[in-house]
């Protein structure tokens, strides 16, 4: 089993819960540890009391090489090497271990994972999870019921926990599974938290059928497509645009780690210029940069990318990269349009990219920054173009040091999907760090707005193939996981929806 089967289950747990995008941060557990600072790491009580549990597991790790880090965020950062050669030393395992309640975030282990075994079948794949967890968890894995994680394959086995006979939807272990070992354990949030049964209220006097499907028409979204694939012309539709959880009582949303909700801001009025950049070769390229864009190319050229394979352009995509000096420039077109530039320094391609619009030591505000960031685009906004709204939730080509603007054109009031710009701004010195153009000309008018079936219509619809569920989470709260569970409805917002907004179907 190669490392790639990790990571293609660890992005499906994060897309059990929300639809993940891969530069969101774990929220931080609401207990932590000071982070080391280089001193000797000596685990916790706790943790090294599931270190030891480990050792009985796997008792070939208590022999190896170990590195410890941490705890950073709460969590330790366990490294074991063994020996392949006098002097030559190979990772064999990586945990993650929390410092408060000892619980495993995390294991990897390297070597199982670059083995070429047969699929386990599913009692394999259920023996070996089984037996895994049941020692490392003790009497709480009695807790804990299977499910199959992909379909059609046992390559690794789902633990939900269940509580008063219903689900917690985020206290659920992935374990990873070959034909003859246990290859890695990936965690959802609640699972480190150990949380006690106590903690789980019995379920109640809950909403009904009829007030989950308001709540959920409340949050069905009309938005527009400037471009339906099926016929090549705009589209109204209905999204749901929800954090996937609900009070079960209030109906209010409840955020977890792995919500993804768009949050727009206020309409923003703009003169567009209409203004089109062409480059058909590198030095045009260099031109609209130096010209247009004002970026310092000292000591800087550019060649046209032969590197990026061609699926992985856009049809008629040109790049251009940078070569000369530290860090990198990359500027974008299509069909000989510039669509867009990149330009990073040193320090940002060595830095870890920021999470939630907070650029490492800022001067500017998110105001200020917003404002250039308007300034900026207006010359090359299509000219159609007279409202714009702000997607906050949204962070595109992050920087350390970067707000990051995604901005989205209205027709008629309604967001239009495909008619978007992207504009990052560094927040210590308000360069334009980013520029994107996303914008998609539409071949025929848009549908009325007044055409679109109700909101409760479009949640009918959804809740038909997609009921919610009654179950616990854990909430998070300023970008904390809290200890307390809630009792929620869960809904779906990994299956893909997409309903014509005019016809009420569904898109396939």
């Amino acid at each position: 089993m190669k490392h790639t089967k990790k990571l293609a289950s660890t992005l499906l747990m994060a897309s059990l819960l929300a639809t993940t995008p891969v530069w969101l941060q774990h929220p931080t557990m609401t207990v932590q540890a000071a982070d080391n600072q280089g001193q000797e790491v000596k685990l916790s009580p706790a943790a090294e009391k599931t270190l030891q549990t480990l050792y009985t597991i796997q008792p070939e790790l208590k022999n190896m090489d170990k590195k410890m880090n941490g705890p950073k965020n709460g969590v330790y950062e366990l490294r074991f090497d063994k020996e392949i050669a006098s002097g030559k030393m190979e990772l064999y395992a990586m945990v993650g271990l929390d410092a408060t309640t000892g619980a495993m975030h995390s294991y990897e282990n390297d070597q199982e994972m670059q083995k070429q075994n047969n699929q386990p079948s599913e009692a394999v794949a259920k023996q070996k999870s089984a037996a895994f967890l049941q020692k490392l968890l003790g009497n709480d894995f009695k807790k804990y019921k299977a499910t199959q994680t992909t379909k059609g394959e046992w390559d690794a086995v789902t633990y939900t926990r269940h509580e008063h006979g219903v689900p917690v939807f985020t206290d659920r272990y992935v374990v990873g599974v070959n034909s003859s070992s246990v290859t890695y354990v990936n965690t959802f949030e609640g699972a480190p938290l150990r949380a006690a049964s106590s903690l789980f209220a019995k379920p109640g006097k809950v909403m009904s059928k009829d007030e989950v499907t308001g709540k959920v028409a409340s949050l069905m979204e009309l938005t527009y497509s400037a471009h339906k694939k099926e016929t090549g012309k705009p589209a109204l539709k209905y999204s749901l645009e929800s954090t996937g959880y609900l009070d079960a009582v209030t109906g209010e949303e409840i955020e977890s780690a792995f919500s993804l909700k768009s949050r727009y801001s206020d309409v923003i009025a703009v003169k567009p210029g209409g203004k089109k950049l062409t480059a058909s070769n590198a030095d045009e390229a260099m031109r609209v940069m130096t010209e247009e864009f004002q970026i310092q190319m000292d000591g800087i050229t550019l060649e046209t990318d032969t590197h990026t394979p061609a699926e992985m352009k856009g049809e008629g995509e040109t790049i251009y990269r940078s070569k000369g000096k530290d860090g990198r420039i990359t500027v974008y077109t299509n069909n000989n349009e510039v669509t867009g530039f990149q330009v990073r320094g040193k320090a940002e391609m060595a830095n870890a990219i920021q999470h939630g619009n907070k650029p490492a030591n800022a001067q500017l505000s998110y105001e200020q920054a917003k404002e250039k960031a308007v300034q900026f685009l207006q010359p090359y906004l299509d000219a159609s173009v007279k409202e714009l709204k702000i997607d906050q939730k949204e962070i595109r080509m992050p920087f350390a040091t970067s707000y990051s603007f995604s901005f989205y054109a209205l027709h008629d009031g309604v967001i239009v999907t495909d008619q978007n710009y992207l504009v990052n701004v560094d927040g210590q010195t308000g360069e334009i760090v980013n520029y994107m153009n996303s914008f998609t000309k539409p071949s025929a008018p848009f549908p009325d707005k007044k055409t679109a079936i109700s909101k409760e219509a479009a949640a009918k619809q959804f809740l038909k193939d997609r009921p919610a569920m009654l179950g616990y989470m854990f909430p998070v709260q300023n970008e904390k996981v809290q200890a307390r569970p809630s009792l929620v409805y869960s809904i779906d917002t990994v299956s893909y929806f997409l309903l014509d907004a005019v016809t009420g179907k569904s898109f396939k």
